[in-house]
């Protein structure tokens, strides 16, 4: 479904973006030795699968890009997300703090606190629900990687253990 307005320059930077840092992932994931990480499935699945679906979700929008432009793909319709400025400043935030504060709250908490600061950069107007269903989504993630593949990553939640 081609829109009016032709190929959106901007957009195709980055849908094809996405598709060259999927493909560079790629590459390096297939360069891990055999025997490195988990012995049933190899170190190189999980980051081939993340390449996969990058480089997916890369076409989609180039795609969408050279037909007129992003959209919501329901109703064809632009959809703008609020934020601006102030949205990508509260997500730099966010990174920023998870990146300082790991090591010292320990993985789940710093966690949902980036995840706050990203719903935050979003629209939200409920920190500590957003910290709540933040730490809720990281706690899998944390035991996955500790007790299912053997990394370990910061205590769980450091100021408490």
């Amino acid at each position: 479904m081609a829109r009016p307005g032709g190929v959106k320059p901007a957009e195709l930077a980055i849908g094809a973006g996405l598709v060259a840092i999927s493909l560079i992932l790629a590459i390096g994931a297939l360069r891990f030795p055999p025997e490195m990480g988990f012995v049933v499935l190899g170190a190189h699945v999980y980051p081939c699968a993340v390449a996969l679906f990058l480089g997916g979700v890369g076409v989609l929008l180039s795609y969408q890009a050279v037909t007129g432009g992003f959209r919501d793909e329901k109703n064809g319709e632009e959809r703008v997300l609020r934020g601006g400025v102030a949205g990508a400043m509260w997500v730099t935030a966010g990174l920023i703090l998870i990146a300082m504060l790991i090591n010292v709250l320990g993985f789940v908490l710093a966690a949902g606190l980036l995840f706050a600061c990203s719903a935050r950069g979003f629209g939200s107007r409920h920190p500590l629900r957003d910290i709540a269903i933040g730490m809720a989504l990281t706690l899998p993630i944390y035991w996955l990687f500790n007790a299912g593949l053997g990394v370990s990553l910061p205590a769980l939640i450091n100021a408490w253990i």
